[in-house]
């Protein structure tokens, strides 16, 4: 596991800023994580994650995204 691997497990430990139906949100160091929350295809939260991040007034539409699995953890990180 990398050291940017540790910073997002670390960072999910935190409250999270918000939760949607797929995703539950986390500030991180690196920049902000979308847990996913079920077990779904990549597809359906790769559609999903740029309207549910409106509803929690994030705005992700200049951000690099990248899809990461951790353990068992899936999520996206979006950075600048």
């Amino acid at each position: 596991m990398n050291s940017t691997h540790c910073f997002l497990l670390d960072s999910l430990k935190e409250e999270p800023i918000g939760e949607t139906v797929h995703f539950v949100w986390y500030i991180t160091d690196v920049g902000i994580a979308a847990l996913f929350k079920g077990n779904e295809i990549l597809k359906t939260y790769s559609l999903n994650v740029g309207k549910e991040a409106k509803n929690l007034s994030l705005d992700i539409s200049k951000e690099e995204k990248e899809y990461c699995e951790i353990e068992d953890k899936k999520l996206f990180i979006f950075y600048s």
